[in-house]
């Protein structure tokens, strides 16, 4: 596979910014220090480009999720997702720490709630929580698009079969 972890044309998880191709492999040196980067591009913004240095990717890079894995954590949509915690702020701190972790498993436990919760609000015409609502996107946006790649299908594709399990 030659001396890195990745290829250009390799699609990882770059910590924050989720989804990212690696464009470019190159050395640059600054104030005498002379180091290898990964040159990233997330995939949801072309007009950013990432530098990180190799030595680092360790700890901010990693591999996209198996195709099995992803197929295990879509079926978890049958059944229910994270405990709802009725008070507010408590609620939130639970729901950003979960999202925090960057586990793929507990992220889908906490958007099946976030949908379940969501149609139930919407079934009795209530108005769903913004900051709920805000989350629900960026969660959806993080595994369908990590799905996406990983089972080869579009996301539209992944977020019916999710719709599905939970009805």
């Amino acid at each position: 596979e030659g001396l890195y972890m990745y290829n250009v044309g390799d699609v990882v998880i770059y910590s924050s910014h989720g989804l990212c191709s690696v464009e470019d492999i190159c050395e640059q040196t600054f104030s005498d220090i002379t180091k290898t980067y990964y040159v990233l591009q997330p995939l949801n913004d072309s007009k950013l480009t990432i530098r990180t240095p190799i030595d680092n990717a360790k700890k901010q890079l990693r591999d996209i999720i198996e195709k099995d894995e992803a197929i295990r954590i879509l079926s978890s949509f049958t059944s229910p997702g994270v405990e709802w915690i009725e008070q507010n702020t408590h609620r939130m701190r639970n729901h950003v720490e979960i999202i925090k972790t960057g586990d793929r498993q507990k992220q889908a436990y906490l958007l099946n709630t976030l949908l379940r919760k969501k149609f139930e609000y919407e079934a009795n015409e209530k108005k769903f929580p913004l900051q709920e609502e805000k989350l629900l996107h960026s969660l959806q946006e993080i595994i369908f698009s990590e799905f996406s790649i990983a089972l080869d299908k579009p996301s539209e594709e992944i977020y019916e079969d999710v719709l599905a399990k939970l009805s």
